[in-house]
């Protein structure tokens, strides 16, 4: 894609030094899940479960019991890339174009640093919803994302809220079903900025004269007398709501991105072709997600 100059008029003196930037929600879920990385095309992720038998050792004898079991779970990555190019003479007719310069071998893009950011913001945004959201086969996506791999997941725990349901009973109902074993480890329910507002809301009109009042603006929040579960806000669940999905809970570590290079969904190249006379931007990753034990999962949503 070229730089779009459609709804700027031709030249006016402006703030020629400035350029502002539309705010882009954080892309937050690759810091709350573990990471695995120089996966390249296909790895596993490799389970041991074992079982025995007490059984009557009253007397001598051998009669060896139980099982140890090895499965897998496969977890696949897939190519992404971004490409762009801009052509530094689109702006030579617009308020940018004191930073031009038409001389062969000195052109120059304007902002080239504003450029680059704010296309690396896109990208983790972009990339926070497909984490999530991404449903093979549609709208494009390559690759599942959690919402579809733990609802077809045969052991999650499938919580259904009825219509009137609030905040607050999204994260009580969700919390309601988190077993024993995921309660040995810390567990997060992750949910959308939206819900954790609204649920920080609810939490401060319950007012207590020994209670400080709880700041929305905050990472995460501990649920209500027990340490071992946070609620954390992520952004690839914003808007979630739409497809009825409302929380997910999982221990941190039973949730993986693999990708090959760590933080290459950060790294770009940007560069002049002499040939084109235009920038040239590319950025490419591996990218794809998947669970380690489904019996570790809870996805809370809204009843059809």
């Amino acid at each position: 894609m070229a730089i779009n100059t459609n709804t700027l008029s031709e030249y006016v003196n402006v703030h020629k030094d400035e350029l502002l930037t539309k705010a882009v929600l954080g892309a937050n879920t690759l810091d709350h899940v573990e990471k695995m990385l120089n996966v390249k095309y296909k790895d596993q992720l490799n389970y041991l479960d074992s079982t025995v038998v007490l059984a009557d050792g009253s007397t001598c004898g051998w009669n060896p019991q139980g099982n140890d079991t090895f499965t897998a779970r496969t977890i696949e990555v897939v190519p992404l890339s971004v490409q762009k190019e801009f052509c530094w003479k689109d702006l030579r007719k617009y308020w940018m174009n004191e930073q031009l310069l038409f001389d062969a071998g000195r052109e120059t893009l304007p902002f080239e640093e504003k450029f680059t950011e704010n296309n690396i913001k896109a990208i983790n945004a972009e990339l926070e919803k497909q984490i999530w959201m991404n449903e093979k086969g549609t709208d494009n996506a390559l690759f599942d994302g959690f919402v579809k791999l733990i609802t077809d997941a045969p052991g999650s725990h499938k919580v259904d809220l009825t219509a009137g349901y609030t905040a607050i009973d999204i994260i009580d109902k969700t919390y309601a079903a988190l077993t024993p074993v995921m309660l040995l480890q810390e567990v997060t329910i992750f949910v959308s900025h939206s819900t954790f507002r609204n649920y920080i809301q609810a939490l401060n009109a319950v007012c207590c004269a020994n209670r400080a009042i709880i700041d929305a603006n905050a990472d995460s929040v501990m649920y209500p007398g027990d340490s071992r579960v946070k609620i954390v806000p992520v952004t690839g669940l914003e808007g979630a709501a739409a497809t009825k999905v409302l929380a997910v809970a999982s221990p941190e570590a039973n949730l993986v991105y693999a990708t090959d290079v760590d933080g290459s969904e950060n790294d770009f190249r940007l560069w002049f072709d002499e040939k084109e006379s235009k920038y040239l931007m590319s950025v490419l990753f591996n990218a794809g997600v998947q669970y380690k034990f489904d019996d570790q999962l809870v996805i809370t949503k809204a009843q059809a």
